[in-house]
């Protein structure tokens, strides 16, 4: 524990074992650097292989001549990795649209 300001400082989990000069403040944590360099591993490697995890994208759709983005996830289906299927994230809710202020469509121009 060391310094002053009202807060506890401690040295970093790794002061020893990697030689690690960082402080923190909660005791027998890593410090950024040490995160970083990956020497904290919380619960080791993860049951699943990557394949198998979710990735969120946002799907483009134009609806009226403008485009909204909708957030979506591909989520694998079999054990090999081959079969993907793609999902809502969020629930789907209906906005309602503003008629008296919506444009109207888009006028090519005649001149340059």
């Amino acid at each position: 524990m060391s310094g002053s300001g009202g807060y506890y400082k401690y040295r970093c989990k790794y002061f020893y074992t990697h030689n690690c000069p960082n402080w923190v403040y909660v005791n027998n944590s890593p410090c950024a650097n040490c995160c970083a360099e990956g020497r904290d591993v919380d619960g080791g490697a993860p049951d699943m292989p990557p394949s198998r995890f979710s990735h969120d994208i946002c799907v483009p759709r134009v609806e009226g001549g403008v485009v909204h983005y909708t957030l979506m996830e591909i989520v694998n289906t079999d054990e090999s990795g081959n079969q993907w299927a793609l999902r809502y994230k969020v629930n789907q809710t209906q906005v309602p649209a503003v008629t008296s202020a919506t444009p109207g469509p888009p006028v090519p121009a005649t001149s340059y």
